[in-house]
């Protein structure tokens, strides 16, 4: 998401002495079965997805490698995301400002969000001071609300949660989500930027399928002159490109971290047993954080709340869909509706526990669970999933290899810290006791099935401890991954880059995707991602104004500029 919109208001200012930019992206085109939004699940492990795997943690996915998956593409995140547009509470920003990071306050954030936002919702766009119709990424909500992700948004009415823009002033409260989809389908960041002007830019050049290797930094006076790199199907194959200004590195919290230090950027530690010579000895890596997604408490639904259709009623829905983009496929069923709640730790004014929603398919035979694998849109049951928002715990991305095309070691470190924990077990004493308990439900046959889960019987159900246990087993990261080459100031020892993302101690080099948090924002990140590219192409401008019209007109243009 980032490089592309980066890429293409670079574009924006070819008339001045920047001669023209390089997008190189390791995966291809984007799929055409991406679009359906119901259909995101079947994009998971395919070549539009990077697999990652953790280090095994007896604290989460059973003890087990956990599988985290991102976008690969031209797009990034975007091509394989849920199309969550939600940006963050304000005090997740005043926070990072706070740290030293000047301009990154929520007041000039805002700026930037609303920079490439076209919100297309009458109802939340009518808020000005929130939201925009101007920018290129369109925003909306789905064309279809499932009936029953309707009456979960009447429970919460009736537990004294309002209807809440999750974007707006106030965070607190369910909504139905705003997505990057436009008329029913994906509008990935690709669409949004790059191919309206990919061919009209002739001094843009868009190079896919090849693998960035290392950055090429003089030794000697510590700057970046370019990237080596090598093609997917040809790694025997290899090229270099020089920059004539800067490299942009915008690969992801761990792709970007593994770059920095096959590169000689990185903790020394790290890098000389791998017999790296080190540039400049840096914390990258460290800092990493993730939200936490932990479930799952099952409901079940009596027969006229079962979304399950024959084949007559898919050929239906199918049409329904590429005739009008109208219908289930053209939504993800529950995980449209999302409610924020409290931990015990802060307040309603900065939320810390986002609540979703996952429909699920109960199978009465193995060989049905074989030959059919749902769309998001149809269900027998459903789940509520907490995730946790303000995350304490720290991890560490690292590399025990040279290979670029090897994956980094990702240590997620979940639970190191007990607040976490703690915060976690509120909130599933929230959906046992109160959202479970809603006359909404209980009156639409929506009952939480209370089996307790068979690993961890030996406790009493619904204690602290019974939740200890369950948390273990039923516990993943989500695809926010965050963090690994953190911004701060320069007297910051475990900051990596400044607050304008260029990389401590190197000449001509920026990271500008969401490693670079200071603290993970308690919101999901392609909101971020875009407005972190904003914010560098602004650094950029800047930087132009300053070398071809003087300084004293930077702040008028910059300001035009939003």
């Amino acid at each position: 998401s980032r490089a592309c919109w980066v890429s293409s208001r670079k574009q924006a200012l070819r008339n001045t002495f920047m001669e023209g930019a390089a997008l190189l992206e390791s995966g291809g085109e984007e799929s055409k079965l991406g679009e359906i939004p119901a259909f995101q699940p079947f994009l998971s492990q395919t070549r539009f997805t990077w697999n990652y795997t953790t280090v095994p943690d007896d604290r989460i996915c059973a003890g087990a490698p956990c599988l985290w998956v991102t976008g690969r593409g031209l797009g990034g995140g975007s091509l394989h995301n849920n199309m969550i547009y939600n940006r963050g509470n304000s005090h997740s920003f005043d926070e990072w400002e706070q740290m030293g990071n000047t301009g990154w306050g929520y007041e000039e954030m805002l700026h930037y969000f609303k920079k490439s936002e076209n919100n297309q919702d009458p109802f939340i766009a009518r808020d000005k001071i929130y939201h925009s119709t101007k920018g290129p990424q369109t925003v909306s909500q789905f064309p279809y609300v499932d009936k029953n992700v309707k009456k979960i948004i009447e429970a919460f009415h009736g537990l004294g949660y309002p209807d809440t823009d999750i974007n707006g002033v106030n965070q607190t409260g369910v909504c139905l989500m705003q997505h990057l989809q436009k008329d029913g389908a994906r509008q990935s960041s690709a669409k949004s930027f790059l191919y309206p002007i990919r061919e009209k830019r002739t001094n843009l050049k868009i190079v896919t399928n090849v693998r960035v290797t290392r950055v090429i930094i003089n030794p000697q006076t510590k700057e970046a002159e370019g990237v080596e790199y090598a093609w997917e199907n040809k790694r025997d194959v290899k090229g270099k490109i020089f920059a004539r200004k800067e490299v942009i590195i915008s690969t992801g919290s761990m792709a970007s971290p593994q770059l920095l230090m096959l590169s000689g950027v990185g903790p020394r530690e790290t890098l000389e047993p791998l017999g790296i010579d080190v540039i400049q000895n840096l914390p990258v890596g460290k800092n990493y954080q993730n939200h936490i997604e932990s479930g799952s408490l099952n409901f079940t639904l009596n027969e006229t709340g079962i979304m399950m259709p024959n084949d007559e009623e898919t050929l239906r829905d199918l049409l329904d869909y590429f005739t009008k983009r109208r219908g289930p496929l053209a939504s993800e069923g529950f995980f449209d509706v999302s409610a924020y709640i409290s931990s015990r730790y802060t307040d309603s004014s900065y939320p810390d526990i986002q609540i979703n929603f996952y429909a699920r398919v109960i199978y009465e035979s193995d060989n049905e669970r074989k030959e059919y694998l749902p769309p998001m849109c149809y269900y027998n049951q459903f789940s509520a999933v907490l995730f946790l928002m303000t995350v304490e715990s720290r991890g560490y991305v690292t590399i025990n290899t040279t290979d670029p095309f090897s994956y980094p070691l990702i240590y997620p470190n979940f639970f190191s810290e007990e607040k976490d924990m703690n915060a976690l077990i509120d909130g599933y004493n929230f959906l046992l006791n109160n959202f479970s308990k809603s006359d909404v439900l209980i009156k639409n046959g929506i009952i939480l099935d209370r089996t307790p889960l068979e690993q961890c019987k030996q406790y009493q159900y619904a204690s602290d401890d019974y939740w200890r246990c369950h948390v273990s087993y039923n516990t993943a990261p989500v695809s926010h991954f965050s963090g690994s080459c953190k911004m701060g100031p320069s007297d910051d020892p475990t900051a990596v880059v400044d607050p304008q993302l260029r990389v401590h101690g190197i000449k001509n080099l920026r990271v500008a995707d969401t490693s670079i948090q200071p603290n993970i924002m308690n919101g999901n990140t392609n909101a971020i991602s875009l407005a972190i590219a904003v914010y560098i192409y602004i650094y950029i401008y800047i930087y132009i104004y300053i070398h071809t019209q003087g300084a004293e007109k930077v702040y008028e243009n910059v300001r035009a500029s939003r």
